[in-house]
């Protein structure tokens, strides 16, 4: 079983439910049960359902998010998820680990002090993403949310790849770095990785290139520098000297 399938409810890519055996074809059905899915086992108000839901809202906006509950607990049928309205809103009563979102984040969080046994959790973590997040939910506001859900999955991305680095798979990595450097070209923790692949490869020159090319790009469209970890990373290159885990580049800095 994959860990998917292991999931009944999914938000990370298209809205899915029970593998797709679920479909919720009105657009405004599947905003509400994300948005719903997204505090699984919390209320949501009333007005942040609607906020999220339309970026107008219409003028009877709330009886019509009734008809949506209605209709949404009938979609839901034996799934073993209810929704329940209190006084602070609406709520989808469902176990967190059977939302993949939830799930990927209890993974993520648990900083196992063996670095196999992070990695193995960071790995099966980011085996849920489908794609972007909540790539069929259609509202100003879910964006906001989905763009801030990518971002996790890049720091547990980055992460994954911090981990591969220090147990010594640094070879393997330059195919996937060179794509993430190209796919996200301001994000300096992807080329800090690249450079320390290639150098602890023996592709020193290489490395550097990559951080002349970077320079040049940050110059040329954001009008700084890189920084100073980065700019670090490259003279001890320079200057041949051993360099050790990611970890041990120092926090991360700013200019």
């Amino acid at each position: 079983m994959t860990a998917m399938e292991s999931c009944t409810f999914g938000l990370l890519g298209e809205l899915s439910i029970d593998n797709g055996a679920v479909e919720l074809k009105a657009g405004k059905l599947r905003g509400l049960l994300a948005a719903l899915l997204l505090h699984a086992g919390k209320p949501v108000s009333q007005t942040e359902l609607i906020e999220r839901i339309w970026d107008e809202p219409p003028a009877r906006a709330c009886s019509t998010l009734q008809v949506y509950v209605v209709r949404l607990r009938h979609a839901l049928g034996s799934l073993g998820a209810s929704v329940q309205r209190s006084s602070s809103g609406y709520r989808i009563d469902v176990d967190a680990n059977r939302v993949d979102l939830h799930r990927f984040r209890g993974l993520v969080a648990r900083h196992d002090t063996d670095a196999r046994t992070e990695l193995g959790d960071l790995r099966t973590a980011l085996s849920l993403w489908r794609g972007s997040a909540l790539a069929d939910v259609d509202s100003e506001a879910m964006r906001f949310e989905a763009d801030r859900l990518d971002e996790e999955r890049l720091v547990a991305v980055e992460r994954r790849i911090e981990l591969e680095i220090e147990l010594g798979a640094h070879r393997e990595l330059v195919p996937e770095l060179l794509a993430l450097t190209r796919r996200y070209p301001l994000r300096e923790r992807f080329a800090e990785f690249l450079m320390l692949a290639l150098h602890r490869g023996g592709r020193s020159a290489d490395a550097l290139a990559i951080y002349r090319d970077v320079h040049r790009m940050f110059a040329d469209e954001l009008g700084v520098r890189p920084g100073r970890r980065l700019a670090g990373l490259n003279d001890q290159i320079l200057c041949g000297r051993e360099i050790g885990a990611p970890s041990c580049l120092g926090p991360l800095n700013r200019r």
